[in-house]
Parts: structure tokens; C-alpha cells; sequence
């Protein structure tokens, strides 16, 4: 076997088939080196707001801020002591005081727990993670305002429990894609407002080695760093990462139901919607004339497993007094993979509306086969003012129970009934058997969320523009701009 000098054996790594599972922007969030970057980012924050506060020399602090680069520290001797200590933090402060020199040496990590400056740190990669999501998410509202607008008149079949109901538009079946996905918009805002903290409350949580301007400094390192300060330590308390991932869960899982519905009006029998397609794309290796809606399919693939990492977050609600590191540790993981998927989610579903593709023809099809089935609500009104709605109920359900059992079709039952003979004339069974004349609000539905959606763009003005830039850049190998793997 050929030796991989560079394993990768997350898929989320993968130089071949990480293009289906995330985003190469999502990954440099979670790079090591800018992992540890931030760390260091952290801490010399925390040293320029206490020496502003006069708690540590400013000397010292520029020094520790020019020298807290990863760049001039011995990566290996960081991994060797990780590896010897079992401690996370402490190799690379030890790499720190060398390239500091002992007098700043003294003053880096002052008063601080290891968990305060990861526990900020990963609040700021959250911080990156949300507005790549806000980013993304407003463009698919952009995508789904533009497809609820263009056919917002298009008439479909409407089906309720898989089945034949009613008709209805396609522009609002699309349009309640984008209200749903309108209130994700601003679940993520509030969430961002509750989530987006610093941590500095020292080893279990009382600040006793921050002086006495702990406030003060907890106040100025938060907001150099564009986080907002909590009101108490939350070593322990995890709700805020568990609302956090359950967000991405509700958001992916939306997201997936869109999917999915495509996936199903795709199929062969059905034929009104496709994802996008281009030749070359295969299907099969066996079956040459397939054209299997495997975008749609990975979507669905990312929001389960968006949701089995959100449970974690969940179970990380789940500690024992001032600190416990059974919850961080399961954050260490299920914070990332929900991240990463969530952005691979969401790259991929703007793909999909981006490209998607309407068969009118065959919506106009489905909808003539069954135009006179679907109309049985507008029937039974016209019946039930001569013979009461009970009564025209049970009629046109002996009828329509007739006509799938028969064969007939239902508006040759209808013409022959005596009873719909005297209720109702020929002229009459064909207007209220118009798909079209029965849609009731659905275009005002619709203009009314693409309203909605075309307001919320304009407060937030969305961009495709790349937010995420690793500083790095000469040094990270996740800066380098691999294959990534086809999409499927």
C-alpha cells in the first residue's frame, strides 16, 4: 500500500469527495493552524485589554502581541507535547514564552482557564460559520423569491398524504419554501445574538484572578474581539452551543424537505421537476439511460447527519458543577461536522434552484388526468346548494369511488348521474372542473411572502462574494485549493 504521508480520513477531507459533504471555505474555519491561530488571537486580546485596564505593562503586551504568530513557533514540538501532556493549550503557550522571552513569558495566559480562550476561540469560529450560513441561506431565499415569482401561476396538482387533492400553484408551493426558510433567517439572527460571547471567568467561574476590574476586562476583551459578554461563566453551561447546532438541524432539515419534494416530482411517473443536469453527469454504471436526482438525495444525506451531530449538542447540556470537559469535547466534533455539512447543505441546494428545471408540459398533463377528481370540493359546493353539503358529500364520494374502481372517468359518471343531471348542468360540471378556477388565494399568497423575502434581501444584502480567508495562507495546507470531489 502506498504510504499517505498526509492521511485524511474524514470525508470532509477527502481530496476526492469532499466537494459532496462541505465546502472548502467551511473547512478553513476548522483548520488546525487557524485553530490554534485563534487561540493565540485570544490571548493576545486578553493581554492588550488588561494592559489598557493597567493590569499588565503595554510593553509587554505588544510584545506578546507582535510574537503570538503560530508561524514562528515549532509546529512539531506543539504535536509532540500534546501528545506527552494531554493537555491542549499548555505546548502552545510553552512555544509562546520561547519566542516571547521571559519578561512577557510572565504575563501570557494571565488569569485566564484553558476553557476561557477556547471557549471564545470557538465562539468566533461560530461567529465565521454564521455568516457563511446568513450568506447562503439569502441566497436561496433570492433563488426561491425569483421561482415562486415565475410561476406563481402555474397551476400543479396539490397532493395531501401522497395522494391527489386539490389544485394549487406551483409559485406557492415554492412560496412556502421561502417563508420557512425566511423564519430560519431570523432563528439565526437571534440565535447569533445569544451565542456570539466571550468567555473570562477564570477556573470555576468567580474571576478571582482577574484583579478587580474583572468586569471592566471581561467588557474591552469582548468587544475587541466583536463578541458580546455574558452575564455569568458558562464552562458548564452549554445551551447556547446546543440552540446553536439545533438551528443548523431545523435549518438542514428544511432544506432537505425542499429536497426531497423535488426528488419525489421527479420521479419517472410523476416527471414536473428535475435538478440540474448536463451531459457527462452519469447515473449508473449498469443502467446508461439513468438520471438519478443525486443532488437532491445529498441534501437529505447532510441534514440526517447534521441532526445525529446536533444531538450531541444536546447531550452536551448534560455537566457536572463549575466545569466538565465531557461536553466541550463532544462540541470538539459535532460542532464542526454540523458546520461543515450545514455549508455543504446549502452550497448544494442553491445548486439545485439555481438549475432546476420545470416540466410544464407534464405538470399540464398530470393536471388534465386528474382535473375533474381534483375539483370534488368545488362539485360538492355546487351540488350541496340544492341538496346539502352531507348529501353532496356522500354522492361525489359513491361516484369518485366508482371511477377509480371502474375506470370510467369521473366526468362521464357525473354526466350520467341522475341526481347531478338535476343538480347541476353539463356547462356548470366543466367550469367547476377548471383546475385553474379553484386556486383560491395562492397568487396573493405568494406576492405576499416574495414581498416579504425581497424586503428581508434588501435590510441584509446578501453576497456570493467568499468571506472566509485563511491568514495563513503561505503556511496551511487548508488554504490550498484541492479537488475537493465531484459533486454527486
Amino acid at each position: 500500500m502506498t504510504c499517505c504521508r498526509s492521511p485524511r480520513g474524514h470525508i470532509t477531507d477527502s481530496s476526492y469527495y469532499s466537494g459532496s459533504y462541505t465546502t472548502l471555505e467551511a473547512r478553513m474555519v476548522f483548520c488546525d493552524q487557524r485553530r490554534l491561530q485563534r487561540w493565540l488571537d485570544v490571548e493576545a486580546t486578553l493581554a492588550v485589554s488588561q494592559a489598557a485596564l493597567g493590569m499588565i505593562p503595554a510593553e509587554i503586551a505588544a510584545r506578546l502581541r507582535e510574537t503570538a504568530k503560530l508561524d514562528l513557533f515549532d509546529s512539531e514540538a506543539i504535536r509532540n507535547g500534546i501528545a506527552e501532556t494531554g493537555h491542549s493549550l499548555i505546548p502552545l503557550l510553552d512555544e509562546w514564552q520561547k519566542t516571547a522571552g521571559a519578561e512577557a513569558a510572565r504575563f501570557i495566559h494571565y488569569g485566564a482557564t484553558t476553557q476561557d480562550i477556547q471557549d471564545t476561540a470557538q465562539s468566533l469560529e461560530i461567529k465565521e460559520i454564521i455568516g457563511i450560513v446568513e450568506r447562503d441561506l439569502g441566497l436561496i431565499i433570492g433563488e426561491l423569491a425569483k421561482l415562486s415569482t415565475a410561476h406563481r401561476r402555474r397551476v400543479i396538482i396539490g397532493r395531501t398524504h401522497g395522494q391527489h387533492a386539490l389544485p394549487t400553484t406551483l409559485g406557492l408551493k415554492m412560496a412556502v419554501w421561502l417563508d420557512e426558510m425566511l423564519r430560519h433567517a431570523e432563528r439565526l439572527q437571534q440565535c447569533g445574538r445569544r451565542v456570539l460571547v466571550s468567555q473570562l471567568f477564570g477556573g470555576v467561574g468567580t474571576m478571582a484572578a482577574l484583579g478587580d476590574r474583572q468586569q471592566e476586562l471581561l467588557e474591552d476583551f469582548s468587544c475587541r474581539l466583536g463578541l458580546a459578554s455574558p452575564n455569568t461563566a458558562w464552562h458548564s453551561a452549554r445551551d447556547r452551543i446546543a440552540e446553536f447546532l439545533s438551528c443548523l438541524g431545523m435549518l438542514t432539515g428544511s432544506m432537505a424537505k425542499i429536497a426531497n419534494e423535488i426528488f419525489q416530482l421527479a420521479k419517472n411517473e410523476t416527471g414536473e421537476l428535475e435538478e440540474p443536469f448536463h451531459m457527462g453527469k452519469i447515473g449508473s454504471t449498469t443502467m446508461p439511460h439513468k438520471r438519478n436526482p443525486e443532488l437532491c438525495e445529498q441534501v437529505v444525506v447532510l441534514a440526517r447527519l447534521v441532526k445525529a451531530a446536533a444531538g450531541l449538542g444536546l447531550d452536551g447540556l448534560i455537566n457536572e458543577h463549575e466545569r466538565d470537559y465531557r461536553a466541550v469535547r463532544l462540541e470538539w466534533a459535532g460542532l464542526v461536522d454540523a458546520s461543515l455539512y450545514s455549508c455543504g447543505a446549502l452550497e448544494l441546494l442553491n445548486k439545485i434552484l439555481k438549475g432546476l428545471i420545470v416540466h410544464p408540459e407534464r405538470i399540464d398533463r398530470n393536471l388534465a388526468s386528474s382535473a375533474c377528481l381534483i375539483s370534488t370540493e368545488a362539485l360538492m359546493f355546487i351540488i350541496g346548494d340544492k341538496i346539502g353539503k352531507p348529501a353532496a358529500h356522500k354522492l361525489l364520494y359513491e361516484i369518485s369511488m366508482e371511477a377509480y374502481g371502474s375506470g370510467v372517468p369521473l366526468s362521464e359518471l357525473l354526466s350520467r348521474h341522475p341526481l347531478v343531471k338535476s343538480s347541476i348542468s353539463e356547462e356548470e360540471i366543466r367550469a367547476a372542473t377548471d383546475p385553474a378556477a379553484h386556486i383560491g388565494s395562492a397568487v396573493e399568497q405568494t406576492d405576499r411572502i416574495v414581498a416579504l423575502a425581497w424586503e428581508w434581501l434588501a435590510e441584509n444584502k446578501p453576497n456570493d462574494q467568499t468571506k472566509v480567508v485563511c491568514p495563513l495562507a503561505d503556511n496551511c495546507r487548508c488554504a490550498v485549493a484541492d479537488p475537493g470531489g465531484a459533486t454527486p
